[in-house]
């Protein structure tokens, strides 16, 4: 196992920097970030040109990418073109403490929700509580997410009122304004009222899917010999199912999550849009639109070696959930 996860770990630098490459090359197709300097009549010439040469803006792409690569490894992460006066590292250590909690939150209450309905659904095959659940699941899949969060917002915050004419959930933003030195416990209290909805329209966007990957790998295995057998021999029910059946019920799942983790960083751009949250996934969209290719990037890397890592981290799950898979 120690040599297999070395050769893998190897494996992930050269895949790292050809994804960064492909990418930067891609970044370099948009227009130029300086158009908006350029017809500002107080802003000099030289002054451009002094910013161009200083970022690497008069240089080919691909010696651009290396300048911009040996910055990142040095810990320099450029200036943003987005937020004038702040470095990427400034502007995203801002973003990601608030795409963290947010999609943490989520991802944790979509599993913990969809993987037992999943399981349930697949035990009671065809009975009322699959039938319902399969309704809940397409549904939460096919419901877009912007409309479900406007949905939600109209709802909470303007149909149902608390009893001194305050909405029920805040419409939007991620604290009360003037909150932002209070205790921890006023914070964290405020905070919670604001994650409610954003949480929700995730979630429910989320559990769909793992909802059906799980009733569907449950199937799957519930009709193997091996469970027949050991519900042959008397083995009660639950078991059956917790014991034999989900542990390898459990090994595609893995997968899934897995390749769902990064998403706790790279943000849910739209969601984040809708409840005007400050995150990641905001933050990238306005970058790649403003062409500022330092947060960008940045925020593509991280999502790039989270991927990867994680494929890693899954494959070594493999062997801990089912000691028939061996690495060598």
């Amino acid at each position: 196992m120690r040599d297999y996860i070395i050769r893998r770990v190897l494996g992930m630098i050269p895949l790292i920097l050809i994804v960064m490459i492909v990418s930067f090359g891609i970044f370099s197709l948009v227009p130029n970030p300086f158009a908006a300097l350029i017809e500002n009549p107080r802003i000099k010439k030289a002054d451009i040109q002094r910013l161009k040469h200083a970022w690497g803006f008069d240089l080919p792409w691909y010696l651009r990418f290396f300048k911009w690569f040996s910055g990142v490894i040095r810990g320099d992460w450029g200036p943003s073109l987005l937020y004038p006066g702040s470095t990427a590292r400034d502007v995203i250590s801002r973003a990601l403490p608030v795409t963290v909690r947010l999609m943490g939150i989520e991802f944790l209450v979509s599993i913990a929700i969809a993987l037992p309905i999943g399981i349930i659904s697949a035990v009671k095959q065809y009975s009322v509580t699959d039938y319902v659940v399969t309704v809940i699941s397409f549904l939460g899949m096919s419901m877009p997410t912007f409309w479900f969060g406007l949905l939600m917002m109209m709802f909470f915050s303007v149909v149902l009122k608390r009893p001194s004419g305050m909405p029920l959930l805040p419409a939007g933003g991620i604290i009360t304004p003037g909150l932002e030195e209070a205790p921890f416990w006023a914070k964290f209290g405020d905070r919670a009222q604001y994650l409610v909805m954003p949480v929700i329209v995730l979630a429910f966007f989320s559990l769909g899917g793992y909802a059906r990957y799980m009733r569907s790998s449950m199937l799957e295995v519930i009709r193997q010999d091996y469970i027949r057998t050991a519900r042959a021999k008397g083995v009660p029910e639950r078991s059956v199912i917790y014991k034999h059946a989900l542990r390898n019920a459990m090994i595609p799942i893995v997968t899934l999550i897995a390749l769902s983790v990064p998403g706790i960083v790279g943000g849910a751009a739209i969601t984040e849009t809708i409840f005007n949250i400050p995150g990641m996934g905001s933050l990238i969209i306005q970058a790649e639109t403003k062409a500022d290719y330092p947060t960008a990037m940045i925020g593509l890397m991280l999502s790039s070696v989270l991927v990867i890592a994680f494929n890693l981290v899954a494959d070594i799950v493999y062997a801990w959930v089912d000691p028939r898979i061996k690495y060598s």
